[in-house]
């Protein structure tokens, strides 16, 4: 997370097998090399999620062009006016406020109710269901639900699910993109492109 070259190296194979964007926490040099990207490409888009510490870095966000800023799951679950606070610190700044969520479905039920406004969501979203709580429950507040954009993170269930298998199971429901996390250049390129195939022929 600290070696910029190495970052830029995974974004730039990711983006040259149709990736076009990243969903960063600011943490290391994730930022600085994205920054990179979205000056060197005019379609690279920058979506982030707050620092789950006590300063919850949105102006770094800010000041990456950041178009759609999550809170942070940790502060998500907990349902309470911090996270009103920040989706309302947020949207204030004139970006497009989300919400990542680690225990999905109280924390959307919790969203559709007290924060109307929030339309973006960041949720586990696998076959095996892991991370997602009642994956039956979850599946239907998301099928249901199509004035929302749901993000599926964890998509390959970390590691365990194959690829072609983990974005079938995404496609058959309304999930708008996904975020996949990238260590190597090859696993950039061939996550990206297995994706790009199965969900844009969906």
């Amino acid at each position: 997370m600290n070696d910029i070259e190495a970052i830029l190296e995974i974004l730039e194979a990711c983006y040259d097998a149709g990736g076009r964007g990243i969903e960063l926490i600011p943490a290391g040099k994730v930022g600085e090399a994205a920054k990179i990207m979205a000056e060197t490409h005019d379609d690279f888009i920058i979506t982030g999620s707050t620092f789950p510490g006590p300063d919850p870095l949105i102006d770094e966000l800010a000041n990456l062009n950041a178009k759609l800023i999550f809170a942070h799951g940790m502060v998500s679950d907990k349902k309470d006016e911090k996270l009103e606070k920040l989706v309302d610190e947020i949207e204030s700044l004139g970006i497009i406020p989300g919400i990542a969520a680690h225990n999905p479905v109280s924390t959307l039920e919790y969203a559709f109710e007290n924060l109307p406004s929030v339309k973006a969501f960041l949720i586990p979203f696998n076959a095996q269901g892991m991370f997602m709580g009642d994956q039956n429950k979850l599946e239907n507040i998301v099928d249901n639900h199509k004035d929302k954009y749901f993000i599926g993170m964890k998509t390959l269930a970390a590691g365990k699910l194959d690829i072609n298998q983990a974005y079938d199971y995404i496609s058959q429901h309304n999930i708008s993109c996904v975020t996949i996390g990238m260590v190597t250049i090859e696993e950039a390129k061939v996550s990206t492109e297995v994706a790009l195939k199965v969900l844009q022929t969906s």
